[in-house]
């Protein structure tokens, strides 16, 4: 599921538990809304903090009116069950413009604060994936370079380190998605590499926190691409492997099996080729 807004596929599992159990006392708010935040604006200024939400039982939007302390833009995020945490991101306004602050918002009562603990590195158009315990912060643009770093919250405390394990392979604009077991870390791109569009998986073992290219790689090598999944599949949406707006967006779909890591195409494809879609998942 896409990790982009809040990891979602987390918020799915509990959720899904809670229909089986007739439950929703104990997670009411993440099963009944999903939250947008940051983003960059045609308006000035033209970088925004604010938080929008989607109430899932009617469909209608509205501002729970608690903003974020700095507004950036290419940004990741996950979450845990109480918790969406906001990570990373741009804002070429204020000094460093490479942002390595954490933001966090309250699923209870929509407040938002930042909770002190930052990335160890400022980065942008990176990506984000968690198991239940932590969040992990992989690839994005660090300047003056793409990095392969992964960065971790620590759920229970807030605390973030940088993980030992490093993605095989540098990348910025990237997608992940995750299983019970493993995230995957697919697409994105590299100016300084030849093809400077990447087609392979990394993988992060939630048990020990190594990292491993997956010999199965995406069918299309592409970058600003966006992912989600299924408890069995993951599958990476659009992108691009030229400028944005050009012939080079793609409307495919490839799709990996969580069960042996092979990926194929999926038969279907999006109505649209797209550049830096977002992708979740009911």
């Amino acid at each position: 599921m896409a990790r982009g807004i809040f990891g979602l596929d987390r918020v799915y599992k509990k959720q899904v538990q809670n229909i089986k159990d007739d439950n929703f006392e104990s997670w009411p708010e993440s099963a009944t809304y999903g939250y947008f935040g940051f983003g960059l604006t045609a308006e000035s200024p033209p970088y925004v903090g604010t938080i929008d939400r989607i109430d899932f039982s009617n469909e209608t939007t509205s501002a729970p009116g608690n903003n974020i302390s700095q507004a950036r833009y290419g940004l990741a995020a996950v979450s845990s069950s109480s918790y969406g945490y906001f990570g990373g991101g741009l804002d070429p306004a204020v000094s460093p413009s490479y942002s390595d602050t954490i933001d966090r918002i309250d699923f209870s009562n929509e407040t938002t604060s930042a909770p002190g603990e930052n990335l160890p590195q400022g980065r942008v158009v990176l990506a984000a994936t968690s198991s239940s315990s932590y969040g992990y912060f992989g690839g994005g643009f660090a300047p003056p370079t793409v990095v392969n770093t992964i960065d971790r919250i620590d759920f229970s405390n807030e605390t973030t380190s940088p993980v030992t394990a490093t993605l095989p392979q540098a990348r910025s604009s990237l997608a992940a998605v995750s299983s019970s077991s493993y995230g995957y870390f697919g697409g994105g791109g590299n100016p300084v590499e030849s093809p400077s569009y990447i087609d392979t998986i990394d993988r992060i073992d939630f048990s020990n926190e190594t990292t491993s290219p997956v010999t199965a790689t995406l069918p299309q090598a592409r970058s600003a691409l966006a992912a989600v999944s299924s408890s069995s599949y993951g599958y990476f949406g659009g992108g691009g492997s030229g400028s944005p707006l050009s012939a080079f967006n793609t409307d495919t779909i490839d799709r990996i099996d969580f069960s042996n890591e092979t990926t194929s195409p999926v038969t279907a494809t999006l109505s649209q080729g797209r550049y830096g879609p977002a992708a979740l998942s009911n």
